[in-house]
């Protein structure tokens, strides 16, 4: 009996994971696509302002490029690193009580550095499960962009730290590991630079990035 093709029946699939989950060190190549927007918190002058209705965050569309690293611990847990660049333009819309809504946009570009640990299943077939949890820092680099520089613009500041959880499934091939991984983060690290001279800027407390994103792994 002939077996299916990419190495999807048994006898394969168990010489794929064999072949895998024996070595120490995986390296690997990582797509992603997703959307981002903020979690805002307002401040004592929002509450008591009488001009300004409403901040509100919209998601943008964001894409990333990255590498991976992995070290296996045992045959079920993983330590791995994925540092890459990720783009993304975020919108803030301010409604005005005179009936004016502003919609600013800022185009975000950050190198990000995750610290993650990964928990696998057993193989089913050339299938594995698995959850992810970790850290992650990330540098912005679009805050030198002439516009982010604009004196009506709301501060960020360039750091940024959070938590990255998510889910993914290992599918073992002959030549290579494909994962397809949704993956959440969330800030937890106020990225907003007070200024009470800018009316952008002047009712948040706190600004916190928030993505969430669809990622390919292609894992040696």
């Amino acid at each position: 009996m002939l077996l299916p093709a990419f190495g999807f029946g048994q006898r394969n699939a168990m010489q794929n994971d064999f072949k895998y989950h024996t070595k120490k060190y995986h390296f690997g190549i990582v797509l992603g696509m997703g959307f981002g927007d903020y979690r805002i918190r307002q401040n004592a002058l929002f509450a008591q302002s009488d001009s300004i209705l409403s901040i509100r965050s919209k998601h943008g569309v964001s894409f990333g490029i990255g590498a991976l690293a992995s070290y296996h611990i045992n045959r079920h847990i993983e330590f791995r690193t994925l540092p890459g660049f990720l783009f993304c333009d975020k919108d803030l819309t301010y409604e005005f009580s005179d009936g004016t809504i502003v919609k600013k946009t800022l185009p975000q570009v950050y190198f990000d550095f995750p610290f993650e640990m990964k928990f696998k299943t057993e193989p089913l077939k050339d299938v594995k499960l698995y959850l992810i949890a970790g850290v992650k820092y990330g540098f912005d680099l679009g805050a030198s962009f002439k516009g982010r520089k604009d004196r009506d613009m709301p501060l960020q500041l360039r750091h940024d730290f959070g938590i990255n959880y998510g889910v993914g499934m290992e599918i073992h091939l002959p030549l290579f590991i494909l994962s397809p991984e949704f993956k959440v983060f969330n800030s937890v690290l106020n990225i907003h630079q007070p200024n009470n001279e800018l009316i952008y800027s002047k009712y948040m407390k706190g600004l916190y990035n928030r993505n969430f994103c669809f990622s390919l792994i292609f894992e040696g």
